[in-house]
């Protein structure tokens, strides 16, 4: 084996047991003890939403591994603590900077934080590990990796180094520790770097098994500590002492309790394998050599049916998250855009900055509407049971309405006969050349004109979409058509790198195809099908 990790997801029959005996009190100066006197409860931010570290409960309470210790520092030194409810992580940052609380409960120090932030001695240790589908290969050098994405969420530790250390990494932004995995174990991401405890609870609790560890990166381990407004250091010394008198039995006790996982790692097994070797041959020299084959065979019947019963589930359960994830999305968005309409009325034209503003956002939305969209329009086209809606439709009237919708529809020259009866699905056959000609307008110069050709003879119909964009690296040629791929050369445009994959389906699914033509400036890309349904 490889991995230089095992992950080992137990549970604890001990886990519901008591902490051993609390030390006692610490021993404060009369300064501090004077000062506990008139501080009264100080008000604490977390991460709502950070299980099984910290999260709030449905009825309001700070519950997690973060709870259970910050309760025990707040016993042994007095001073009494007050939830300061926020609804995210990034709203606690800013809660924290504004001085709306004046602790952060469980986090990372980093050179971001140190500008407002004093900070205990590490309250809990916790190793970072890196995360990848089990069919991936194991990771032992990021540098060394290609351009692969990164799904993190913002405002960690973890994302801020990596930005700077890792330039060669693409880092996929996420508001949630659960959606930077869940993106990983879906394939939107090649990767995220999370927390060991918070790896194993989001794994077991969603059945995310067709993740694994792939490795470790040196000094990246959390060492979480209690975070204090410089304001207040004699408040971050208090906190200190009552951080030292926390035992280790009592860290392994709190965090089995709510995660129950243990790092296990590798050493020499030679031993092992010298026992194993020995057993091996015992048991060839025992074994019929027809017996020994019939349990070959009867292995590799169970474990093809066994790969193919976790590829189906696999994609059953990709299947349900899009649709989940569009649902969750599209309701929030749709709000969002309301309530961005209605400020638009109320601030009127008198002031234009503010309406600019408005409209970026509303600009925002429509870009996540349009992402969410396309996952579930690659999700039906990557269903092996798709059937063609087929039935005979004017092409050309299709392209029409089509470009009727798009913004920038000024600068399409349209060629084409008036009218064009071939037997397609409509719908999806709209999908497709909407999406070769967005992406031809968003890489164009914004005053050059993108040029639709349609053509057709007795058999075929072809339309070639042309741009006069910087034209198509050599380097991705040949995986043009992939899953996800985007070039260096538009990183500032929006978009996931599916327009051209799901074109191509499409294509194929009217038993045609998708190619890139040879032109001198820019690109162009020259879609093909059969005029009449095949009997």
């Amino acid at each position: 084996m490889k991995a230089p990790f095992i992950l080992l997801l137990t549970f604890l029959l001990l886990a519901g047991q008591p902490l051993a005996a609390t030390p006692a009190a610490v021993v404060l100066s009369e300064a501090e003890q004077a000062y506990v006197r008139q501080l009264g409860p100080v008000r604490m931010c977390i991460d709502p939403d950070w299980y099984p570290f910290e999260h709030i409960s449905e009825s309001g309470l700070h519950e997690g591994i973060a709870a259970d210790l910050l309760a025990l520092v707040s016993r042994r030194t007095g001073i009494g603590i007050r939830l300061h409810r926020t609804a995210s992580w990034q709203e606690s940052l800013a809660a924290s900077r504004s001085g709306q609380c004046e602790l952060l409960s469980f986090l990372n120090q980093s050179q971001e934080r140190d500008r407002w932030l004093i900070f205990t001695r590490p309250i809990f240790h916790d190793p970072n590990v890196i995360l990848t589908r089990a069919s991936q290969p194991d990771i032992t050098n990021l540098a060394a990796l290609g351009p692969v994405t990164v799904a993190l969420p913002n405002g960690t530790m973890v994302k801020e180094r990596l930005k700077s250390e890792y330039p060669n990494l693409r880092i996929i932004p996420t508001i949630s520790e659960r959606e930077a995995i869940n993106m990983v174990a879906s394939g939107v991401a090649d990767l995220t770097i999370r927390s060991l405890n918070i790896a194993a609870f989001t794994i077991k609790q969603e059945g995310l098994f067709n993740l694994k560890i792939a490795g470790r990166i040196p000094d990246y381990d959390n060492a979480l500590r209690i975070g204090v407004i410089r304001q207040e250091p004699m408040l971050r010394d208090i906190l200190d002492k009552g951080v030292a008198t926390i035992t280790q039995h009592e860290r392994n006790a709190i965090s089995n309790r709510h995660a129950g996982v243990s790092l296990v790692t590798r050493v020499d097994y030679r031993l092992f394998w010298e026992v194993l070797t020995a057993a091996l041959l015992i048991l060839v020299l025992l074994a019929s050599r027809h017996r020994k084959q019939r349990q070959l065979d009867a292995a590799r019947i169970a474990l093809i049916e066994q790969k193919a019963a976790n590829a189906q589930r696999a994609r059953e359960e990709q299947g349900r998250l899009v649709a989940m994830l569009s649902h969750e999305v599209k309701t929030p968005l749709a709000m969002i855009d309301g309530a961005v309409q209605s400020l638009g009325h109320l601030v009127g034209r008198e002031q234009p900055e503010i309406g600019r503003r408005l409209d970026r956002i509303r600009r925002g939305v429509r870009r996540l509407e349009n992402l969410s969209d396309r996952f579930l329009h690659k999700d039906r086209l990557d269903n092996a049971a798709l059937q063609l809606r087929r039935s005979p439709s004017d092409l050309v009237g299709l392209v029409h309405e089509l470009l009727s919708e798009l913004p920038g529809n000024q600068r399409i020259r349209l060629n084409s006969p008036n009218s064009l009866i071939a037997s397609i699905d409509g719908g999806l056959m709209q999908m497709a050349l909407k999406n070769l000609i967005v992406n031809a307008l968003n890489y164009s110069p914004f005053i050059e004109p993108v040029t639709v050709d349609i053509r057709h003879d007795e058999k075929q119909v072809s339309v070639s979409v042309r741009d006069s964009g910087p034209g198509i690296p050599a380097e991705l040629k040949d995986k043009l058509f992939d899953c996800y791929v985007r070039g260096s050369h538009g990183s500032d445009i929006p978009g996931a790198g599916l327009g051209l994959y799901m074109a191509q389906r499409i294509a194929q699914l009217h038993g045609g195809s998708i190619r890139l033509g040879e032109t001198e400036n820019g690109s162009e890309f020259i879609l093909a099908f059969p005029i009449a349904q095949d009997d």
